[in-house]
């Protein structure tokens, strides 16, 4: 079983006329299999440190899934993805941080239960028996169990959207956030400041970890690239402005080198090598606030209702799959399935089925409908946790699914 540090350290109708033997050797085969590991966890936004939003070796339903239980969280959104540890689900709505036992389903905890402003909108991140959450312009360190603060840290500006992180690091585990236009490297254990960087523009989503460096998008388009010391290493910049967090591409995933991967406002997927050069770029079409993921040497975007699967290597397009309707709800990989939510949860095989490009037969697993839009998943010890979302003008709550 892969520990916590191992995780967080990993850096993821019909054809017409023609038969389905005949497409077997077209486009978008990368042999993947099924997974086979079903102990692990979602600890963190993206889950790991990389930004993968994959468990590759990981179990979760591949065929119609199985409700275990339901949680109603009282808002009208779900505004991250569930985090999940060993024994407990957080999950934001926009009007708080709610804290829910895996086991029994019920509240533990949660930050804000009296709060009707649309004030909270980033994930938590956990590691060892902490949460580390991002509360508009405070960042609060709570015991998992009790919800109980053990240190905060007020900044001038609001914490922008998503840009939390936590590292273990040999010197000491580090919280890196964001607030206002600058980046903040803090003890983990203390919330003490260990450095502060300015940046052209705000941060937003989740920075990556990878080799000491820390790579921060900013609403203005720019990516940086920052040592574990504070000093910028490099800077690039999207022209169309940057719609998803930085996602790390290991060797493991192309076939030479590593770098990170960031997809633009219109819908324009780049790839910078680790020196910060702009090794390949696809244009996918329209794209909103949204994320990628990277599993078995292919990375998964949305944009607009498709679902595409490109070679992580050079950013050829595999295969795509139509979603019937846009969404802003991000692809994970578990296995050998890619799960996005929308005004459902689907389930596609990672290698598109059988076809080329649009034209696929058996890419589906499941369609799982709920009684609301599914607005985020993410898995853990093979079973699928997925928000809900009424809408403003939508009738009923938003729920906590576990499915299995």
């Amino acid at each position: 079983m892969p520990t916590r540090r191992d995780l967080l350290t990993r850096v993821g109708a019909g054809a017409g006329a023609v038969g389905t033997a005949a497409l077997a050797g077209c486009l978008g085969r990368v042999d993947a299999e099924p997974g086979t590991e079903d102990g692990y966890t979602w600890p963190t936004p993206g889950a790991d440190l990389g930004n993968s939003r994959a468990v590759a070796g990981g179990v979760a339903p591949r065929e119609d899934p199985t409700l275990e239980w339901r949680h109603e969280l009282g808002s009208a959104f779900v505004t991250a993805e569930p985090i999940v540890t060993d024994d407990a689900v957080l999950v934001t709505t926009g009007v708080d941080i709610v804290a829910v036992d895996r086991e029994t389903g019920e509240r533990r905890w949660s930050i804000d239960p009296d709060n009707e402003a649309y004030t909270y909108n980033g994930a938590p991140t956990v590691i060892g028996e902490r949460a580390y959450l991002p509360e508009v312009s405070t960042l609060t360190a709570r015991d998992l169990e009790t919800g109980e603060a053990d240190w905060t840290r007020e900044f001038d500006s609001t914490i922008g959207s998503g840009s939390l992180t936590v590292s273990e690091t040999d010197d000491g585990d580090r919280v890196y956030a964001a607030a206002g236009n600058a980046m903040y490297a803090l003890e983990a254990e203390s919330g003490d400041r260990l450095w502060e960087q300015e940046l052209l523009g705000s941060p937003r989503y989740t920075p990556a970890v990878y080799g000491g460096y820390l790579y921060v998008p900013t609403r203005g388009g720019e990516l940086y690239c920052i040592t574990e010391w504070g000093t910028v290493e490099w800077r690039r910049t999207i022209e169309a402005g940057i719609a998803s967090a930085p996602t790390i591409l290991t060797s493991e995933d192309r076939r030479t080198g590593h770098g990170v991967a960031v997809a633009g406002s219109d819908g324009t997927i780049t790839y910078f090598d680790i020196g910060g050069e702009r090794e390949w770029e696809t244009e996918l079409g329209s794209f909103g606030a949204d994320g990628i993921a990277i599993g078995h040497r292919t990375l998964l975007a949305r944009s607009g209702t498709t679902l595409y699967a490109l070679d992580a290597t050079d950013g050829d397009e595999r295969w795509r799959v139509d979603l019937d309707r846009s969404a802003e709800s991000p692809p994970i990989v578990v296995g050998d399935t890619v799960y996005v939510g929308g005004d459902r949860l689907r389930a596609i095989d990672i290698e598109g089925g059988y076809g080329v490009r649009s034209l696929r037969v058996g890419e589906r697993r499941f369609d799982y409908a709920g009684e609301g839009a599914v607005s985020a998943v993410t898995a853990a010890d093979g079973k699928l946790f997925a928000g809900t979302s009424a809408g403003w003008e939508g009738e009923g709550t938003t729920e906590l699914l576990v499915l299995s």
